[in-house]
């Protein structure tokens, strides 16, 4: 039984020995007695024998964490891999819009810059081009000034030395000057050619007062002559040439439809007839019967067109007797325009400085060259507005202001 213990015991050794290297144990030299019956006892050496054994049995619990951990790993990685695109994307964005904003500002401030040489250089030609426009008033208005002086002189000259033909006689006589009573007709005294005519012709009438007093203004096509032949008119009673002050304006067509019965209260004063070559020969043989001194004594005033009254008379020579006093104003241009409004606002009593006959002017340029009857009922409503005005101030100074001529 000895024999089999010790078999045991070494069997048991060994068992603990592998349980030592299973738990990581350093692995001891066993020593074991066999021990002879028969024999003194001696012990028996027995080399470790390694021998290859299963790896201990992983727990199920440990196999399934080792995907899961992988899973997160992989969505920690995942994460920071996200954060760290979002991070740069942001950055990038960031320094996109930096960019863009100094680019901006760059911009803006070049456009600037450029505004300011622009508005610089706009100013500049602005103030060149007043001041060139001042030069050239100013030098026109000298030279309108020269030439109103030279007119001056001209026309002193004409009226002290020229002379002219009596339209009666046909006789040369000095041209003279207006009377004094010819209030109305002063404004076209110095007018060229037409002042002349004027002139002439009250000079005659008054010399020649037993001859007709019809007076003919001539135009061109478009002009206005009433208020020419309405200047004859008041003149003619205020120098006592006619016995009424009553003036009767009628246009031609329509006295071709009328009865001259119609005239009779006219009886001493002036008959003016507008676009006078429409009237038919019969009519005026009529009329100039109707105004003679036997009959109602009034003058007659043919006032139109040029060449239409010219026919008129070349087809009726019966008639020209009767009218020997020709007034031509169709050349009246832009400066005889403003000698005339000149005279007219004197003569109604008004003064005005240069910036309101400026204006006077400037209106000229929306009418017929030598409108005159437009071109005085501008002045005539320039004067209205000056005694509303005035008379809200509580002033009669009768200045014509600038704001007058709107």
């Amino acid at each position: 039984m000895k024999p089999f213990k010790n078999a045991y015991d070494a069997i048991k050794k060994l068992l603990e020995s592998i349980k030592r290297s299973f738990r990581g144990e350093p692995k001891p030299t066993n020593t074991v007695q066999v021990v002879d019956d028969n024999k003194e006892e001696e012990p028996v050496s027995f080399e470790e024998i390694p021998q290859e054994m299963e790896p201990a049995p992983v727990p199920e619990e440990t196999k399934q964490e080792k995907p899961k951990k992988k899973e997160i790993d992989a969505e920690k990685k995942a994460r920071e891999q996200a954060e760290a695109k979002a991070k740069k994307a942001r950055e990038d964005d960031a320094a996109a819009r930096k960019k863009a904003a100094k680019d901006r500002a760059e911009t803006e401030k070049r456009v600037a810059a450029q505004m300011a040489r622009e508005q610089a250089e706009a100013q500049k030609k602005y103030e060149e081009e007043v001041r060139k426009r001042a030069e050239r008033a100013a030098k026109r208005e000298a030279e309108e000034k020269r030439a109103e002086q030279r007119a001056a002189r001209r026309q002193m000259e004409d009226t002290t030395g020229k002379t002219v033909t009596d339209p009666v006689t046909g006789e040369t006589v000095p041209l003279g000057t207006l009377p004094a009573e010819a209030t109305y007709l002063k404004k076209y005294e110095k007018l060229s050619t037409t002042g002349d005519d004027v002139i002439v012709a009250i000079n005659s009438i008054v010399k020649h007062s037993d001859m007709p007093k019809n007076i003919v203004v001539l135009g061109r096509n478009g002009f206005g002559t009433v208020k020419v032949g309405e200047d004859f008119a008041r003149s003619f009673y205020s120098m006592g040439l006619v016995k009424s002050e009553k003036i009767a304006k009628i246009k031609a067509r329509q006295l071709n439809k009328i009865g001259l019965e119609k005239l009779k209260d006219l009886k001493g004063g002036c008959l003016i007839i507008e676009n006078a070559g429409l009237v038919t020969p019969a009519k005026l043989v009529e009329v100039i019967k109707n105004s003679s001194p036997e009959e109602n004594d009034y003058v007659v005033i043919l006032t139109g067109e040029i060449d239409s009254l010219a026919g008129f008379f070349e087809d009726n020579s019966e008639i020209v007797d009767y009218f020997i006093y020709l007034i031509d104003i169709h050349k009246i241009r832009e400066r005889g325009m403003i000698t005339l409004a000149k005279g007219y606002v004197k003569e109604r009593g008004y003064t005005a400085d240069k910036p309101v006959y400026d204006k006077f002017k400037a209106a000229l340029s929306s009418m017929e060259v030598g409108n005159i009857d437009r071109f005085i009922e501008m002045i005539d409503a320039a004067i209205a507005k000056c005694d509303s005005r005035e008379k809200v101030d509580g002033n009669e100074k009768k200045e014509i202001h600038t704001e007058d001529c709107n």
